[in-house]
């Protein structure tokens, strides 16, 4: 072999072993931009798929909010407060008028009817008002209800404004004997009325009515109102 080809040979071997040494280097390099990013993502999915709030976390977080609302839906205990004072000048409740009076009017006997007034007594410290007519509920000696049936005597209403201390009264016209239809023809045509309540217009609670005397109400316990008017009686004569 002559020189020349002794150096090619070198030359070639040298040659394969370096490119072994660089494909050795090669295997070992780092990963490609590729797997990094892959690396990276499942980072970020260990990152998202950390555990959440757990709904009962999520119920605490509101709750406070449905609590509130809750319970700024409920009525206050002073509005539902039956003692619950009023402001001057708005309408008469039992509040201001917890009990009143029945007292006939002398002189007002005709055709079979009389005539009675139911007074009531501002006893607040404030002033207040009333407009319209009286519910009414007749009571026997036991309390226990009786027939009642109010109508309507047309009159003009009036608002009126009662000051502490001040009266008013309703007119009441009805029959103390003469039986309406199925009622008996002798004795008594109704139990006798020995207390009543009186209820003012818008008023949901009930007033205390003292009768002077009892009385029966014929006609199924028939009243006819005139609206309150001022004052605690009528003028006697009706």
């Amino acid at each position: 072999m002559n020189r020349i080809s002794v150096l090619a040979a070198t030359c070639a071997i040298g040659t394969a072993a370096l490119t072994a040494g660089c494909s050795s280097s090669a295997s070992k390099s780092p990963p490609p931009t590729g797997s990094q990013g892959s690396t990276t993502s499942a980072g970020s999915a260990t990152t998202s798929s950390s555990p959440s709030p757990s709904s009962s976390d999520t119920a605490s977080t509101s709750a406070p909010a449905t609590s509130s609302a809750s319970s700024s839906s409920k009525p206050s205990a002073t509005a539902s407060s039956p003692t619950t004072s009023h402001a001057a000048g708005s309408k008469c409740t039992a509040t201001e008028m917890p009990a009143g009076t029945w007292k006939l009017i002398e002189g007002s006997n005709g055709a079979g009817h009389v005539a009675a007034d139911i007074a009531l007594q501002n006893t607040s410290k404030h002033s207040c008002t009333v407009s319209g007519y009286p519910a009414v509920s007749l009571l026997a000696s036991d309390e226990h209800p009786l027939p009642t049936n109010v109508l309507h005597f047309p009159a003009t209403v009036t608002t009126l404004t009662v000051a502490p201390g001040g009266w008013i009264h309703s007119e009441l016209r009805y029959s103390p004997n003469i039986p309406g239809d199925g009622e008996p023809a002798t004795g008594n045509c109704e139990p006798e009325t020995v207390h009543a309540l009186a209820q003012l217009p818008g008023d949901s609670a009930w007033a205390k009515v003292t009768l002077a005397n009892p009385t029966t109400v014929c006609e199924k316990g028939t009243l006819e109102a005139k609206p309150f008017t001022s004052g605690p009686s009528s003028p006697v004569g009706g």
